[in-house]
């Protein structure tokens, strides 16, 4: 599960409840259905948990007018998943963070703007990411980009000094906001 309303906006513009609803649902949520199912794996001595972070925050310095989703599914479910992973695998149970860049949900196409054509590498089709990303429990990995697509443009943005993918970021939440507004 993961939110990322009201969008891309300055954080003074949205109202409290929005941000503590992005953290109900990316955090809190998580937290506690992690909790509710480990004491049952830590019993049967296996078990998978795979907890869904964001590439997109994963691969930029700073997630500029979207800083509370940036933070919360970059860093907390990030680190709490890698911490579970070293404090659960020795119990039989994986788990892992997968951190997927854009896949093409409402949520997502609502959000990018290069208008035309993106290919299916680049933004799968949920059924594809899905595919993917089951294919990836069990193999011991704390952090996973399952799709092929994701993991080259992580490896491109590492190529790119991290003031350019700020700028570039900055740029494309900018016209994100734009296209948001409401028209007066």
């Amino acid at each position: 599960a993961g939110v990322a309303k009201p969008g891309a906006v300055y954080l003074h513009e949205a109202d409290a409840e929005a941000w503590v609803r992005m953290v109900r649902v990316n955090l809190w949520a998580m937290t506690e259905v992690t909790a509710a199912v480990l004491p049952g794996m830590v019993e049967r001595g296996r078990g998978a948990i795979v907890n869904i972070g964001s590439g997109a925050a994963e691969a930029l310095p700073s997630y500029p007018l979207y800083s509370v989703y940036g933070a919360s599914k970059h860093r907390y479910v990030a680190q709490f998943s890698r911490s579970l992973y070293v404090e659960y695998t020795g119990k039989g149970i994986d788990v892992q963070c997968q951190a997927p860049l854009y896949v093409d949900t409402k949520m997502v196409v609502s959000m990018v703007t290069w208008g035309g054509y993106v290919s299916q590498v680049v933004m799968p089709t949920p059924d594809a990411y899905a595919g993917a990303a089951a294919r990836c429990i069990g193999h011991r990995y704390p952090f996973c980009l399952p799709n092929l697509g994701h993991r080259l443009q992580m490896c491109f943005n590492q190529f790119v000094p991290g003031r350019i993918l700020v700028v570039l970021c900055f740029r494309e939440t900018l016209q994100q906001r734009a296209m948001h507004l409401p028209r007066s």
